[in-house]
């Protein structure tokens, strides 16, 4: 595997992360909002991941990678 490649799959791993976690907030907004009677403030949506929250994550991946102890 070729350091970019390796940048990329670190990359996508990131992205799943962000948007795995981006899908259960919006499941969980989405079924509080849906039980609430009229008496209770609905939750906010998550807004959807931008490219630095993935880029940050991709980052702490590499970082861990790179500084594996062997």
């Amino acid at each position: 595997m070729t350091p970019y490649e390796l940048r990329f799959e670190i990359f996508k791993q990131a992205y799943n992360i962000v948007s795995d976690k981006f899908a259960a907030e919006m499941e969980q907004a989405l079924r509080y909002n849906e039980d609430l009677s009229v008496v209770h403030q609905k939750i906010d949506y998550p807004n959807y991941p931008s490219y630095r929250e993935v880029e940050q994550i991709a980052e702490k991946i590499n970082t861990f990678v790179s500084e594996a102890k062997a």
